[in-house]
């Protein structure tokens, strides 16, 4: 999970929150700044896993970018500027919203509109829970009403952000997406109500991103961002179900097991296995197309072809799981 911190909120307070909902890690990219690495609350901790980056943006507050493994701030400087450095630095970058939409005219829109910089990046934000929220918020129509159930805003992630993914994939970069809550809670005046928005509490459990980390490595913030860059990791809503006893991948008739984010050769009697604790929709894309759906808790699709391969998992029309691709080559 992404917070942003902007000193507002204790990271004690986040931690603790954190700890609550049993996450192993979070991720702290606060704008232009990673002073949160100094924080005696992050500094003393020994449970939870804190990684903290930054999220970079133009003066135009367009085309933001997280950036983890860099000590590096920078400041008013276009896209291809700061994405170039970044990249040759060899940090670890992801586009953060890239696609956004508004039913209010009065809250902006913070795109990505440097297409030609989506080489230099590591992945993309496929889900953001802070960017749903406020692409069907309408003070006037339903105000009150997504401040008091915020997670009503989180239904699927935007087709947009989908295809753009699936258009860097397929152009052979194997870019991995993520999941973040982006969360910014915040105290506001409604009407007459001083009301506390978007709290840590009840967005935790919510949008993830779960890493495979192998069990012979350890568990740190080398092998966290490894995870994430390699896409060894599937994006979940909470809200929608656990995920406990969900297995998905490639596997060839000897047995030998492929996961999200690594590579395998094409050969016969390849399938793609999935394991659900519940029953749900399971939608097979290759290369960013729909190929085949099933509606089962646990099954197979048979792997006919060389291409990248991912699922979207969803229940009673509300997206659950969208894993990052297997490549079959």
């Amino acid at each position: 999970s992404k917070y942003s911190y902007d000193g507002n909120v204790s990271l004690k307070k986040i931690i603790r929150i954190a700890k609550k909902f049993s996450v192993d890690f979070i991720t702290i990219n606060d704008h232009f700044s990673n002073q949160a690495r100094t924080d005696s609350a992050v500094v003393r901790e020994k449970d939870l896993h804190i990684v903290v980056g930054s999220e970079i943006n133009d003066p135009e507050l367009n085309n933001h970018l997280l950036v983890y493994d860099s000590d590096e701030i920078i400041k008013n400087k276009k896209a291809d500027e700061y994405v170039k450095k970044y990249s040759n630095e060899k940090a670890i970058t992801f586009i953060a919203h890239p696609n956004e939409i508004r039913s209010s005219k009065k809250y902006r829109k913070y795109t990505w509109n440097s297409q030609e910089m989506l080489p230099f990046v590591n992945g993309i934000e496929i889900w953001n829970f802070l960017s749903s929220w406020l692409g069907i918020l309408n003070p006037h129509i339903n105000g009150l009403l997504m401040i008091l159930f915020p997670n009503i805003a989180i239904r699927k992630p935007l087709n947009k952000n989908l295809q753009m993914w699936d258009e860097m994939n397929t152009n052979g970069q194997k870019a991995s997406a993520i999941g973040s809550l982006d969360c910014h809670e915040h105290k506001i005046k409604f009407y007459k109500f001083n009301l506390t928005v978007l709290k840590f509490r009840q967005l935790m459990g919510s949008i993830r991103t779960n890493i495979l980390i192998n069990s012979d490595k350890d568990i740190n913030q080398n092998t966290i961002l490894n995870a994430l860059k390699n896409g060894n990791s599937y994006i979940i809503n909470y809200k929608v179900g656990q995920p406990y006893g969900f297995y998905a991948g490639i596997a060839d008739s000897n047995g030998n097991g492929t996961i999200f984010g690594e590579s395998v050769n094409f050969k016969d009697k390849l399938r793609y296995y999935f394991r659900l604790p519940s029953i749900a929709k399971i939608k097979l894309f290759c290369d960013g197309k729909l190929i085949e759906n099933k509606t089962d808790e646990k099954g197979f699709f048979d792997i006919n072809k060389k291409g990248n391969y991912r699922l979207e998992i969803s229940k009673l029309g509300r997206g659950w799981i969208y894993t990052n691709n297997i490549y079959v080559i």
